[in-house]
This record gives C-alpha cells, structure tokens and sequence, in this order.
C-alpha cells in the first residue's frame, strides 16, 4: 500500500489552494466595492448636478422676471450656493439619522423579520408608510 501524503501548511497544494482561495476572495471583495461606489458616488454626482441646474434656472428667472441688477444677481447667487450647502449637509444629517433607525429597528427584529424588513426597503424610493 502506497503512503498518502499528509494534508499540511508545509505541502504545496495546500498553500497554492489557500492562496487560490485567498485571491479569489480579494477580487470579489474588489469587484463588489467598486460597484458599490460607483453608485454611490453616482448618486451624490446626479445630486449636484440637480442641484446646480436648480439654481441655475432659479437664477435666471430671477433675473430675468426681476430685472436683478449685477449687484442683485451676484449677492442671490451667494445666496443660492449656501442654501445649497446647507440643504446638503441637512439631506447628509437625514440620511444618518434614518440609518441610526433602521439599524435599531433592526435590533429588535428577529433573524427572519430582519429578512423581510431589509427586503420591504431594498426598492429605490420605498419608504415607511403609515398602515404598511
């Protein structure tokens, strides 16, 4: 009868196998993060975008319906750009709170309630309404 060679660190198999795994790990770790970025940095680019083309149209039918003078029409723009930080910074706040929620919600949720929570909020725009 022949000698079976012992599974070990020091056997190469083993270690080209855990490697193998190791690497096929990495890239699905990168694959999965790249695409989770992508759309979240999607999402906050169309965002500003939004926001930019609002003032810009609420600027010119400002100054357009208005007759701004140049002094007007430059103190409404600095005007236009902090709400616009401001209105960021609260949707940022908003986004924070409501995850602070969800996740204590989450909490008191057992195993297979977490499940369907998580899928009754997986929609984009799905949001809690009252009687649901």
């Amino acid at each position: 009868m022949g000698c079976r060679a012992e599974a070990s660190w020091k056997n190469p198999r083993v270690l080209t196998i855990f490697a193998l795994i190791f690497l096929a790990g990495a890239m699905c770790g990168a694959v999965v993060t790249r695409s989770l970025l992508h759309a979240r940095m999607a999402g906050i680019v169309n965002q500003q975008r939004a926001i930019e083309a609002a003032r810009s149209y609420g600027l010119e039918r400002l100054r357009t319906e208005l007759n701004l003078s140049s002094d007007q029409q430059a103190k409404i723009t600095k005007l236009l750009d902090d709400y616009g930080k401001y209105y960021q910074n609260i949707e940022d706040e908003r986004e924070d709170v409501a995850e602070h929620g969800r996740r204590h919600i989450l909490d008191v949720l057992t195993p297979e309630q977490q499940k369907r929570f998580n899928a009754m909020f997986a929609q984009p725009n799905n949001t809690l309404r009252a009687g649901q």
